[in-house]
């Protein structure tokens, strides 16, 4: 027969203290005049080690005001793409709500959830952070238990807090910097067709990049308007076809698949065609040569987020919703170059 699990009362009797005891030790909540002998406080701990003993989460989140739980949402279409912005941001978020007084436990939501369901986990949570979007469903629900919420490159209405990058700088920031370099013919490859549909930085980058162009009376490369989808098809028209020096491009993903595509068709980085991604640090890090890139501010999104979060869960009468614009950054590498014809 399996041994079964134990329970506060199996801690507290191996202890020889009360349940109360041992659930103050465990939770560290030996104040308001409850105090216990050092001695006490290690044999607790150390039986309950012994006894691998965990809490039930459903039951502490019924008798307290508060888990010390927070949950991250959307991680199944968020985290889709390897190295992408929203990885960082979630190694921000968790390293500021361990570090708080107290810690935090985070978990992440990676589940596919039907449109109109609930995301929200079984258990009672402290707060939520959303990445870039999650179903009406959810926000009625968070609003409807009062928990506290932010959105990571989203919108978010009266009841939530936000942080985005903003993506009509960062991509002035892009056409700027190869117009200085002495680029006249640049491109636009879009977004892949499986990205979030109707997200803001679809329209943002796209939008900005026609509108710079007009205004400086350059002609912009056909296909800026298509989703992107094979990166030897995009350079054949973009490129060889209407001599194109330079190219911004949506994501790191499309950066990397025009890479290998150049490299295959004999085009030479950046001595033939310049190119600029938006992504973050780590994404960029890791191509060769190295990517000029639109940072996109994600470790700063994760912190600033997770901060917002706990001002609202520690003091949610005083703290206010609010929606921040970070500020994108040019980050000059190896593929970008004054074009050679």
């Amino acid at each position: 027969m399996a041994k079964s699990v134990a329970n506060l009362g199996d801690v507290a009797a191996a202890a020889g203290v009360s349940k109360s005891t041992v659930s103050r030790v465990l939770n560290n909540k030996l104040n308001n005049g409850f105090s216990v002998s050092v001695d006490v406080r290690q044999r607790v701990i150390k039986i309950a080690e012994q006894l691998r003993y965990r809490p039930n989460l459903m039951a502490r989140g019924l008798t307290n005001q508060r888990t010390r739980m927070v949950s991250v949402l959307g991680g199944a279409h968020a985290l889709s793409d390897m190295g992408n912005i929203y990885q960082t941001a979630i190694n921000s978020i968790t390293n500021v709500l361990d570090n708080a007084p107290g810690g935090f436990d985070v978990t992440v939501d990676m589940s596919q959830h039907a449109p109109g369901t609930n995301e929200l986990p079984a258990w009672k949570i402290d707060g939520a952070i959303i990445l870039a979007k999650c179903t009406s469903q959810t926000i009625e629900e968070i609003k409807h238990s009062g928990a506290p919420y932010v959105v990571i490159n989203g919108p978010a209405d009266s009841s939530g807090s936000s942080v985005s990058p903003d993506d009509i700088g960062g991509t002035e920031l892009a056409v700027q910097h190869l117009i200085q370099l002495g680029h006249t013919r640049i491109a636009y490859a879009s977004a892949p067709l499986r990205h979030l549909a109707g997200h803001s930085s679809l329209r943002d980058r796209h939008d900005t990049y026609v509108k710079e162009l007009n205004a400086r009376g350059l002609e912009t490369i056909k296909g800026h308007e298509e989703p992107f989808t094979s990166a030897v098809d995009y350079l054949k028209s973009a490129v060889i076809t209407q001599r194109a020096t330079s190219v911004i491009t949506y994501g790191h993903m499309s950066a990397l698949n025009i890479m290998q595509a150049a490299h295959s068709l004999g085009i030479a980085i950046p001595r033939e065609l310049s190119l600029i991604a938006f992504c973050d640090e780590y994404a960029a890090s890791v191509m060769s040569p190295g990517l000029t890139f639109i940072d996109l501010g994600s470790r700063e999104m994760g912190l600033i987020a997770a901060e917002m979060l706990l001002e609202k869960i520690e003091n949610p009468e005083q703290a206010q919703s609010r929606n921040v614009k970070i500020q994108e950054k040019l980050v000059f590498r190896d593929t970008t170059a004054r074009p050679c014809r």
